[in-house]
């Protein structure tokens, strides 16, 4: 039980600290002193700095993926569809403030640095499950075909922003009312 505790506190602390200085500022140094923990327990059950950004997507970044997988599925309702996948972006950022942070930071990183190519896997799954609502939503919005990429981008980058725009106000949540604003005004420009 204890090292389950020591893990999770690892995890807590490199998870906020990465969150709010980015990767690349923040030293090992930091982390297992912010933790109130010794180099050689990090690097027991991490490794590294690295192992500890792989085990955050491997649990919080999978656990993003699978929340948005389960929202954005396609039930013959578009408006219906985005509006679920809106607030479980939405309520996933409020409910993991300091992943969804990090998250947007990741996402924002250098192509080629080290936390981007960790992270891209996640990055593409999430855009995949978007994009293929979008395809979906084709046999209804047949003006929509062929710019599906585009408007699946945009639509996430969207969801993206309100989420972090939420955490950063530190909204409670987001009523049904704004969502239906949100995906009403997005959808406005297609959906006949």
């Amino acid at each position: 039980m204890e090292q389950d505790s020591t893990k999770q506190t690892i995890l807590q602390t490199a998870e906020r600290l990465f969150a709010y200085k980015g990767y690349d500022a923040v030293g090992v140094q930091e982390i297992v002193t912010d933790a109130g923990i010794t180099k050689p327990t990090l690097y027991y059950y991490f490794r590294s700095k690295r192992g500890l950004l792989e085990a955050l997507v491997s649990t919080k970044g999978q656990k993003l993926t699978d929340t948005i997988a389960q929202a954005a599925t396609y039930n013959g309702d578009f408006f219906n569809s985005l509006s679920c996948t809106l607030k479980a972006f939405i309520q996933f950022a409020l409910e993991n403030p300091d992943f969804f942070r990090l998250h947007c930071t990741l996402l924002k990183a250098p192509k080629e640095s080290e936390p981007f190519c960790i992270y891209k896997p996640v990055q593409e799954q999430l855009s995949k499950i978007i994009l293929n609502l979008f395809i979906e939503a084709t046999t209804i919005f047949g003006n929509m075909k062929g710019k599906e990429e585009l408007y699946s981008t945009l639509f996430h980058n969207n969801a993206t922003s309100i989420a972090m725009s939420s955490v950063a106000n530190g909204t409670a949540e987001v009523d049904d009312k704004t969502i239906y604003i949100i995906t009403h005004s997005f959808i406005y420009g297609f959906a006949d």
